[in-house]
């Protein structure tokens, strides 16, 4: 039995060519999560929805079918598109990627379709690109039910003290550094081991200071890399061009 979906608020991740003039798209949303449609004609010149199938362009959409592809049925406008360029356009299509690459199909979730929604509004807002980033991600991870408790101790379940060092295990979370002579200089993100404080602050989601940055991208980073696999993004490589 067909399935119909009436005006339900979306996102254009990512779209393909299918065929002569048609499109297959990938959309988020927040009641069915992440949708794929086919657009018949949707690349035609004559098509009316061709100016609204862009990325970062708030529509609703309305959908048709029994498979997990469904047909597109209508495309209208919700909202003016989110205006971004350069490094903020590079980090919206990092987002996008990691969606279509993590979220599963059909899996709701209207919290993450928010913090979408929020995250393209504070590049857009000409915040600082890498805070809005690593909000995204600890919010994607908590949604795909990655999350990382950042405020304990792995086998003691002991608060995580700021002046104290920690590596991490992702099956297991931070582990208390006990020889302390392995912390030498000023060792951190790039060693494995990093401080009680950065931690904290991730958790806070604040991300004002520089190493906490640093420490929050390599923990992130490698743990959405473990999933990922190891195909590359295509989004990174806009920024290494830079």
């Amino acid at each position: 039995m067909s399935r119909i979906i009436e005006m339900q608020p979306a996102y254009l991740l990512h779209s393909r060519p299918f065929r002569d003039s048609s499109l297959i798209l990938d959309f988020l949303t927040p009641d069915y999560g992440r949708l794929s449609a086919i657009s018949r004609g949707g690349r035609g010149a004559g098509s009316k929805s061709k100016s609204l199938l862009q990325p970062f362009t708030p529509v609703h959409i309305s959908l048709s079918g029994k498979g997990e592809l469904k047909t597109l049925r209508s495309v209208e406008l919700r909202g003016g598109p989110v205006s971004l360029k350069g490094e903020k356009l590079f980090s919206a299509l990092y987002m996008n990627e990691i969606i279509v690459r993590l979220f599963q199909s059909h899996e709701a979730d209207p919290e993450f379709f928010v913090n979408y929604e929020e995250a393209l509004a504070n590049l857009a807002a000409n915040q600082v690109a890498e805070p809005v980033l690593r909000h995204f991600e600890l919010s994607l991870l908590d949604t795909l039910g990655y999350g990382i408790d950042f405020t304990s101790e792995a086998h003691s379940h002991d608060p995580v003290v700021p002046e104290c060092w920690y590596y991490f295990q992702e099956e297991s979370g931070f582990i208390l550094v006990q020889d302390i002579s392995v912390v030498s200089g000023n060792r951190g993100a790039g060693e494995g081991i990093f401080r009680g404080i950065d931690l904290i602050h991730i958790h806070n989601r604040d991300f004002s200071d520089a190493e906490t940055r640093k420490v929050a991208k390599s923990i992130l980073r490698g743990i959405l890399n473990n999933h990922l696999g190891a195909a590359p993004l295509s989004s990174r490589s806009l920024f290494k061009r830079r």
